[in-house]
Order: C-alpha cells, then structure tokens, then sequence
C-alpha cells in the first residue's frame, strides 16, 4: 500500500512539474512579444549575460544575488528564454524534495516525529510559498537545499560532517545572505568547527570559485558594487525599498508611516493605497522596526539559553525553525515565495503536535497553528480575488504569512514537556529513528541536561 501511494505521489508531482514547465514557456513565449520580462529568473535571462559577456556592473537590483549566484544561472542562458523557463521549473523537484526530507529527518534523527494527518498540514503549509517560488521564478528553493543539508550534516556531529555543514550552509548564505544568521547560531551554540566551516566556505564560495571563472578583480569588483546596492543601505542605514513585503520591519513600515502599502495604474495615471494606522515619521517607523527585531533576538537568545549537549535532539530541530524564521522577519525584502524557509517551523511544529510527551494544550495549539497556517496560506493564490480585484493587496497588506510564523513561532516557543528531555542524547533514537523518542520508557525518564 505504501509503494503504491508513493507512486500515486510521484505521478502527480510529475504531471504538475510538466503542466507549470509548460505554462511558464507559454508565458515567457507571450511576453517576448511585447519586450518584457514575466517573473525574476526571466530577468536574470536578460542581465546574467551582459554581465559575463560585457563585464556589465552592478547599477541596481535588477540581479539582486552576489556573482557566485550567476554561476547557478549562466547555464539556462544558453538557451531560448521561453526554454531556460520551462528547464528552470523542472529543475524545481529536485530542490524541495529532498528539502522536505531533509527537514523531516532532522526532526526523526533528533528523536521526534511527524505523523501523517500533521505531515498533511505541514505539506499544505508549505505548497503555496513552493508554487509562488516556482512561478516567480524565484531563487529561494535553490538557496534553502544547501542549507537544509548543512542543518542535517550538522547532526553527524563528526569532523566531517562539521566541515560539509559549514560549506553548505556557506554555499546558502553566498546565494541570498539571509542564512547568514545560522552562523550566529553555530556561534551562540559554540559549535566552534561547524563555525569556522562556514567562515571558510563564505571566503571560498564568495571569492574564489567566482574568481575561476570571472577573475579575481572582476569578481571583487562585482561584489563590491553588490554590497554598495544590496547590503549597505539597510545594515547600515535601515533604509528599506519596498514596503510591501512581508517582513517585521516592511510590516511596521507600512502600517505606522505614511508610506503606500501597494500602487495601481489606471489609464496611465499611478494611484497610491495606504492602510495606515498610526502616523509616524518615517525614521520612526524604520526604528521601531530595529526595535522589534532587536528585542526578538534578545528573547530568543534567553529562551535558548540552556545548554544543549547534542543536536541529535528535537530541541536543535525547534532552534532552527526558530532562526529560520527570524531571517524571514529580519529580511529588508521578503515575500511570500521566501517563505519556503518556514519548512523547518512546520515540521518542528508537527512533530510537537504528535509527541505525547507534549503537554495537552501545547498539542492542541499545535494542531491549531498548523491549520490556520494552511488556511492562510491558501488566501495567496488566486483564491483572494473573492475579495475583489485589490484583494491580493488586502492579503499582503496584513501580511498572513507573517502572522503564520507569528503563530508558528509562538506553539515552539512555549512548548512543554513533562520531562526535560527535548535535549535527549542521540542513543535515545537509536533503535527506531521513526518512532517519537517520548514512546520509549528511557526517553520519559531520561534527566534533563543543563
């Protein structure tokens, strides 16, 4: 019976890879005709090879990823735009499903589980941000398959499996800097190797493989303008672009300054949206949002403050959804396609709504937060023009999929169990890794390890 739901599964998966392939060939085929580019992958089309052929320089955000990123895109210039669409969508399987399993391991090696009927959720959760990645063109999947290996390595807890971590993460962090803030974990957690691997692997896969094929001083060039354009004027200056995004600081933006949530054009004339609730100064605005995240990191550090022996523990699963999610909230520019990050918040909040050794109402909220995340989810597909034409703006204006990490973030944070053993040693799983480490006698009386 398995085999053959997996087969039904595999044929499905198929036939919807080949039905998105074809609709985004037809879509690229389209807009060629009028001399624009549909999504972002089909811009990168048109800049990637000015910048490998003309040497072009970085002027704006058009390619908004560092030179090491084109060396992933170079290859699908070499054919038609329609074609490199459709190749790019069916390249797509090979990143989320083994994302997906590597997210679902980690959270079985740590001792933990995610049944079926949460598995189902967790799926429904996560399928809107994978479709909107997938017909965005977006680079987001690319990015979160090094990195959900780098978290799975990380749980070898070998040298060698401390050196792949740090080069994978590394690998994420030199295609959208956002998984820089799993360094600061490493860090925080003194997993002094695992750290030191990513330092590394950021040198080498931000200098130096670059440098082979575009040359050193092209390379530190490229790099320098990225920076000046991408990371300088919100790290240093808070100055954020869009305000219509789903991150904490866009959010505050847009809601406590008089700043438009989203523009529309009629008849050549553009027409500003606001839904703002209190007035405050822009400056203010951008601030309070420093404020909030500053006191978020702040919490998680004191809430992640006990010592954790091993990462084979589900402790480690629910940290990593936790700091997955913060780069998600921290972000200068975040969408909903960005969100497929949240895998790791969805299988640790899976996994606490099958753990009996979770107390009752934490389950429940579980289950809870799981729901309201697939439903919500549900309202950024085509399902908000129920709403009326600007009902897609009314969805992103108050921002669901913030308010689905808020949620999920909130069932892992105060999660209890009516043992400490969420810092369980690795031995506790051994001998079944799918079972939930709580059914076994010596996991409920496992001591807690400070």
């Amino acid at each position: 019976m398995r085999r053959v739901i997996f087969l039904l599964i595999f044929v499905a998966l198929a036939a919807a890879t080949i039905v998105l392939a074809v609709q985004a060939h037809q879509k690229i085929a389209h807009e060629m005709t009028r001399q624009k580019h549909i999504d972002a992958f089909d811009s990168y089309m048109k800049t990637v090879p000015q910048f490998i052929h003309h040497a072009k320089p970085y002027r704006s955000d058009r390619f908004p990823l560092p030179p090491f990123a084109m060396l992933f895109v170079a290859p699908f210039t070499l054919l038609s735009r329609p074609d490199a669409q459709a190749a790019w969508v069916v390249c797509k399987p090979l990143f989320f499903v083994p994302i997906f399993l590597f997210a679902l391991s980690i959270i079985r090696r740590g001792g933990g589980n995610v049944l079926p009927g949460a598995l189902l959720l967790v799926a429904a959760g996560w399928f809107f941000p994978v479709i909107g990645d997938i017909q965005e063109g977006q680079m987001n999947l690319l990015m979160l398959l090094p990195l959900a290996a780098g978290l799975w390595f990380a749980q070898e807890e070998t040298p060698w499996g401390d050196l792949m971590a740090g080069l994978l993460v590394a690998m994420a962090i030199c295609i959208k800097v956002t998984p820089l803030a799993f360094l600061a974990y490493f860090l925080f957690r003194k997993r002094w190797a695992i750290s030191a691997a990513i330092a590394g692997g950021i040198v080498l896969w931000l200098f130096f493989v670059p440098s082979i094929f575009f040359g050193w001083s092209q390379n530190i060039t490229w790099l320098a303008q990225w920076t000046h354009i991408m990371i300088t004027p919100y790290v240093l200056r808070g100055k954020i672009k869009f305000a219509n995004g789903e991150s904490i600081p866009e959010f505050i933006l847009r809601i406590f300054s008089h700043v438009p949530a989203w523009k529309t054009t009629t008849a050549g004339v553009v027409h500003k949206h606001y839904l703002t609730l209190v007035y405050l100064p822009k400056a203010v605005a951008l601030a309070l949002g420093r404020i909030v995240l500053l006191l978020i990191a702040v919490g998680g550090i004191w809430w992640a403050r006990r010592n954790m022996p091993t990462l084979r523990c589900r402790r480690y699963a629910m940290e990593i959804a936790c700091v997955g999610m913060f780069m998600l909230w921290a972000s200068e520019r975040t969408w909903v396609p960005h969100y497929v990050t949240l895998i790791f918040a969805l299988m640790a909040v899976g996994m606490i709504a099958e753990d009996p050794a979770v107390a009752p109402a934490n389950r429940k909220w579980a289950w809870v937060a799981l729901a309201a995340t697939a439903f919500l989810m549900l309202w950024t597909s085509e399902l908000a023009k129920v709403l009326g034409p600007d009902g897609r703006h009314y969805i992103d204006t108050i921002d669901v999929v913030l308010w689905s990490s808020l949620a999920l973030a909130g069932v892992i944070l105060t999660a209890r169990f009516r043992e400490r053993q969420d810092y369980a040693a690795p031995a506790l799983a051994a001998t079944n890794p799918i079972a939930p480490a709580s059914l076994r006698p010596e996991a409920v009386l496992a001591p807690a390890r400070d």
